[in-house]
C-alpha cells in the first residue's frame, strides 16, 4: 500500500512512527477537541491491521456510545484512505474485518472492567475518551494485555480536572523529557511543518530487578505522550502550504469566541491543558484562576493559620493560611495544603504531616480553625478523645504551639459561600483572598464544587471501584476555606450576613445586642420553651431591663429526651417557665412542676408564620441578644443561626417560633411579673 501523506495530520505521522516501535508500550494522545486524535488513530488502526494482520480492540467506557462515535470515525477514515473495499464492516456486531488476512478490529464498551478477561489475541488496545474510564478499568487492562510481543495500549482524551487519576497516577508519578518531533519514513525525513504538534514527551528509564536472573537491569522508556490541538489539525486550519486539508473558518471563530468569553473552557477543550470546566452552578462561582491564584510566599512575620476538616475520604484536609492586616484591609493568603490520603488519613498522621510542613517553613506556632464537629467525642482512641483534641495533642508533641480557634458551631454554608464570592467579586474591596499556585487540589476543589438548590455545597458521592469505598469527591477543602474566612473575618461576615439575609429580622435591622459584661438590674425573668418544634427543642431565657428584654440564653437542639429538656429548664433557674406544647407533653409539664416552680403550659399555636411576622417589630425595638454567647457559646450560636435562616414558608423556623411565642406571652400579659397565665389547659 502506498500511503499518501496528504491524508495525514501531524499526529498521524507520530502514530505511524511509535506504533512500529516494540519498546513503546503506551502511546498517550491528549489535547483539545477538533485535534484529530481519534480520527488519526482510526487511520493508523486500519493501516496496521492490513500491514501486520494483527487484531485491535477499541474501547469506550459505555457501549452505547460506540456506533455513532469512534466506529463511525473508522468507517470515514477507510473511505478517505480509499481502502474501504478491503474491509468488511459488520455494524450490528461493531466489528471490522480485514478481507485479506482476517484480522479484526473489535469495538466494545467497558461498562464492567471484569468482563475484559483475555486480551492476548489483541496486539493493541485503544482507549477512546480515556478520561471517562476510572483507575480500576485502567489497571485491569494493563494487567490483562499480555502474551504477545510488541503489544501496546493507545490512549486519547481531553484533560479536565487536575485531580483525575490520569494526572495523579500517570503524569505526576514519572519524569518526562521532550523528544524531537522528527519522523523518518523509508529513510527520508518528513518536512518539519508536517509533524509539528504542541509537544512530545517520553518517560525516563527506570531500574528494575530481573525476576528470573535477579540482575539489576534498566527498563528503557516505554511511554510516549503527544499533546496536540486544533491548530495541529490540517482539517481545521489547512495544510502549511494551503494545498490540502480544509480551513474551517466557523470552527476557528468558535474557538476564538471561547478564548475571549470562556477562557477556562478554551484552556481545556481548545488548548488541551489540565483544568476545570465551569458549569455555572459552582459554589465559588466568582473564583477565577487568573485573578485569584498567584505565587504566594510564606511571610515569617505573620502567624500561620491552619484549617482542618476531618473527613478521611478521599483525604483529611488541612489548609495553611496567613492574613496580612493593614487597618480595615485584610489580605487572606493560602500558602499550602495537605491532603492526607491513604495510608496517611488518620488524625495523628495528618497532624504529623502538618507539623513537618510547619517545620519546613520555620513556624512553631499556629492558630487552629476548622469543622466544629471535630470537637465531638469518638472512638479514635481508648480515651474517646475527639479528632480536634488528638490533632492538637499531636501538633504539640511535634513542638508546635497551638492557639485553638475552632468554633463551637459551623457558620451557615450558603452564607459563607455568598460572603466569599462577594470578596472575589470585589464587592468588599477591603478584603481579598489569594490562593498559592501550588495548591493544585485546593484550586481544583474551589473550581469544581457545586451548590445545591438551597445555595449550600453539593457534595456528590463517588465510588472507588478498587476499594469499593464511597466518598464525597469535592467540598472538604472548600469547607476548610469557609471555616477560616468566617473565623478571621467574623465581624465582617456577621455584618454581611445581616445585610444579605432575606428574612424579616435582618431585612428590618431587628438584630441588636447587649454587653453581658455590664451589670444590669432586671425586673422580670421568663423562660419560654417548645419541647418539640420540628423535632427540636427550642428555648429562650429573657430578662427585662427597662423596656428591653435581654435574651440571656437560648437553645436550639435536636433531642427527644425529656430528661435532657428538663435539666436544661431547671438549669435556667427562672421563676417563671412557660411550655408551649401538644397535649402529649402535659404529663411532662406536671413532672417538671415537682422540681421547678412557676411552670405553666400553653397549647401549641396554629399559624406560626403569622405569629412570627407579627412580632418582628417587637424584636427590633425591645429585644437584645447576648453578644458574648453569640460569639463564644455552644447552644446560643445555633439558635441565632436558626433565627437568621428563617423566611416565610421555610423549614428553619424553630428559633423564630419560640422567640415569637416568648414575645406574644410577655406582650399579652404585660411587662410586669404580677400577671398570671390564663387559658391554661385544664389537664396540665
Amino acid at each position: 500500500m502506498i500511503l499518501n501523506f496528504k491524508l495525514l495530520n501531524p499526529l498521524g505521522f507520530h502514530l505511524l512512527k511509535y506504533m512500529q516501535d516494540p519498546s513503546i508500550r503506551h502511546i498517550i494522545m491528549y489535547g483539545g477537541s477538533s485535534a484529530g486524535k481519534t480520527y488519526s488513530f482510526a487511520q493508523m488502526g486500519l493501516i496496521f491491521t492490513m500491514w501486520e494482520g494483527s487484531n485491535l480492540l477499541v474501547l469506550r467506557k459505555v457501549q452505547a456510545t460506540i456506533k455513532d462515535t469512534v466506529y463511525q470515525d473508522f468507517k470515514t477514515a477507510a473511505d478517505q484512505l480509499g481502502i474501504a473495499n478491503r474491509f468488511k464492516f459488520t455494524d450490528g456486531l461493531k466489528t471490522i474485518t480485514c478481507l485479506s488476512n482476517k484480522a479484526r478490529i473489535v469495538f466494545k464498551g467497558l461498562d464492567d472492567s471484569e468482563k475484559i478477561k483475555g486480551l492476548s489475541s489483541f496486539k493493541r488496545v485503544f482507549l477512546d475518551e480515556w478520561s471517562e474510564f476510572d483507575e480500576g478499568d485502567h489497571k485491569q487492562i494493563r494487567l490483562r494485555l499480555r502474551g504477545m510481543e510488541g503489544q501496546q495500549i493507545i490512549y486519547a482524551f481531553n484533560p479536565i480536572k487536575e485531580t483525575h487519576f490520569i494526572k495523579r497516577k500517570v503524569f505526576d508519578t514519572q519524569k518526562w523529557h521532550d523528544i524531537p518531533m522528527s519522523v523518518t519514513i523509508c529513510g527520508e525525513e518528513v518536512p518539519a511543518e508536517l509533524t509539528q504538534v504542541k509537544s512530545i514527551k517520553m518517560n525516563e528509564p527506570r531500574v528494575m530487578i530481573h525476576k528470573r536472573t535477579g540482575e539489576v537491569i534498566e527498563h528503557s522508556p516505554d511511554t510516549v505522550v503527544i499533546q496536540t490541538t486544533y491548530l495541529n489539525n490540517f482539517w481545521v486550519v489547512g495544510s502549511p502550504d494551503g494545498k490540502y486539508g480544509y480551513y474551517d473558518e466557523q470552527c476557528i471563530a468558535t474557538f476564538d469566541f471561547d478564548k475571549e468569553h470562556d477562557p477556562d473552557y478554551y484552556n481545556v477543550y481548545a488548548l488541551g491543558e489540565w483544568g476545570v470546566i465551569r458549569s455555572g452552578s459552582e459554589f465559588f462561582g466568582s473564583f477565577n484562576r487568573g485573578k485569584h491564584v498567584d505565587a504566594v510566599s510564606y511571610d515569617p512575620a505573620l502567624p500561620v493559620h491552619l484549617s482542618i476538616d476531618s473527613n478521611v475520604l478521599p483525604y483529611i484536609s488541612v489548609t495553611l493560611w496567613q492574613i496580612a492586616i493593614d487597618g480595615d484591609r485584610h489580605d487572606i493568603r493560602q500558602i499550602g495544603e495537605i491532603c492526607a490520603g491513604s495510608p496517611d488519613n488518620t488524625v495523628r498522621k495528618a497532624a504529623r504531616l502538618a507539623a513537618a510542613r510547619l517545620h519546613e517553613l520555620g513556624a512553631d506556632k499556629i492558630i487552629l480553625h476548622g469543622d466544629a464537629s471535630t470537637r465531638a467525642a469518638n472512638n479514635i482512641d481508648d480515651e474517646k478523645r475527639s479528632f480536634h483534641d488528638l490533632f492538637i495533642d499531636t501538633l504539640q508533641k511535634e513542638g508546635i504551639e497551638v492557639e485553638d480557634k475552632v468554633s463551637n458551631r459551623n457558620p451557615s454554608v450558603a452564607m459563607t459561600g455568598e460572603f466569599i464570592n462577594a470578596i472575589y467579586e470585589g464587592i468588599l474591596p477591603e478584603l481579598s483572598i489569594t490562593i498559592d499556585e501550588n495548591c493544585h487540589t485546593s484550586i481544583e476543589d474551589y473550581l469544581s464544587v457545586q451548590k445545591d438548590a438551597n445555595g449550600a455545597i453539593l457534595k456528590t458521592k463517588v465510588k472507588n471501584k478498587i476499594t469499593m469505598q464511597t466518598y464525597e469527591e469535592h467540598g472538604h477543602i472548600s469547607d476548610c476555606k469557609r471555616y477560616l474566612v468566617a473565623d478571621v473575618l467574623h465581624e465582617q461576615f456577621y455584618e454581611f450576613s445581616n445585610r444579605r439575609k432575606r428574612n424579616a429580622y435582618a431585612r428590618n435591622g431587628a438584630i441588636h445586642f447587649y454587653n453581658p459584661a455590664t451589670a444590669y438590674s432586671y425586673s422580670r425573668d421568663v423562660v419560654y420553651a417548645m419541647p418539640n418544634i420540628g423535632g427540636k427543642f427550642a428555648m429562650v431565657h429573657g430578662k427585662l431591663c427597662g423596656d428591653k428584654w435581654h435574651i440571656v440564653d437560648a437553645v436550639l437542639r435536636e433531642t427527644s429526651s425529656t430528661d435532657e429538656i428538663k435539666q436544661t429548664l431547671i438549669g435556667a433557674g427562672s421563676p417563671q417557665t412557660i411550655i408551649e406544647c401538644a397535649p402529649a407533653y402535659f404529663r411532662f409539664v406536671r413532672e417538671l412542676r415537682k422540681e421547678l416552680t412557676g411552670v405553666r403550659a400553653l397549647e401549641e399555636a396554629g399559624d406560626l408564620d403569622r405569629r412570627i411576622a407579627a412580632t418582628v417589630d417587637f424584636v427590633k425595638n425591645h429585644i437584645l441578644f447576648n453578644e458574648r454567647e453569640f460569639s463564644e457559646g455552644v447552644c446560643y450560636p445555633a439558635f441565632m443561626a436558626g433565627l437568621l435562616d428563617y423566611s416565610k414558608g421555610s423549614e428553619n423556623r424553630e428559633a423564630s417560633a419560640v422567640l415569637s411565642g416568648f414575645i406574644q406571652f410577655v406582650v399579652k400579659f404585660g411587662f410586669s411579673d404580677e400577671t398570671g397565665v390564663t387559658g391554661e389547659p385544664t389537664d396540665s
